[in-house]
């Protein structure tokens, strides 16, 4: 049986290469200490309602802290630069409200659900599970208003997808399943 420990820092190691691939000028993301990394800071080159006027910020700085019980527990994303988010799934405190997790979920799809919510993206946004109650008049009052939802209309950054990966250190091609445009068509011949 694989040591917990062990497949915990190879899936740190994985995450830190596949986010160095989406680094760029919209999301700009710096590892702190050593690696495997759990801490990282991360600056979303995002234009972000602050204020419930609205006023806008293009830039929010944060820190992505990985617990030690990760991936059964979710990272934490709180804003280091004030004021935070005026947004109704960031607490006051800066925090950010993730909603669900899923352990297989990846860090930079995570961080893509994060900054979709400094972009207002109404898509993503969770009216259903408030983190700051203060924000909800503002989100009301804008969500079909285009003018101020979303914030910012920037394509994220993706990951291309590999034409290899790395399966107990040796390159394997990948497979790629793909679905059918329409369903499989079934012929039925019939002796006559």
């Amino acid at each position: 049986m694989a040591d917990p420990r062990a497949l915990r820092n190879r899936r740190l190691e994985n995450e830190y290469k596949e986010l160095m691939r989406i680094n760029g000028s919209i999301i700009q993301i710096v590892p702190i200490g050593n690696p495997p990394y759990e801490t990282y800071k991360v600056t979303f080159n995002i234009r972000t309602i602050i204020s419930p006027a609205p006023t806008y910020r293009n830039q929010t700085v944060c820190t992505l802290k990985i617990p030690p019980n990760y991936p059964d527990a979710a990272p934490i994303i709180t804003a280091d630069n004030t004021p935070y988010p005026w947004h109704i799934n960031w607490y006051a405190t800066g925090r950010w409200c993730f909603g669900s997790w899923n352990r297989e979920e990846s860090l930079v799809n995570y961080l893509h659900r994060c900054a979709r919510t400094l972009q207002y993206d109404p898509e993503i946004a969770n009216p259903g599970s408030v983190a700051n109650r203060d924000a909800m008049p503002c989100w009301e009052a804008n969500k079909r208003n285009r003018h101020v939802i979303p914030s910012d209309r920037q394509m994220l950054p993706t990951l291309s997808v590999p034409e290899t990966i790395t399966i107990n250190r040796q390159e394997t091609p990948k497979i790629v399943i793909k679905p059918l445009a329409d369903k499989p068509k079934i012929n039925i011949i019939r002796k006559t």
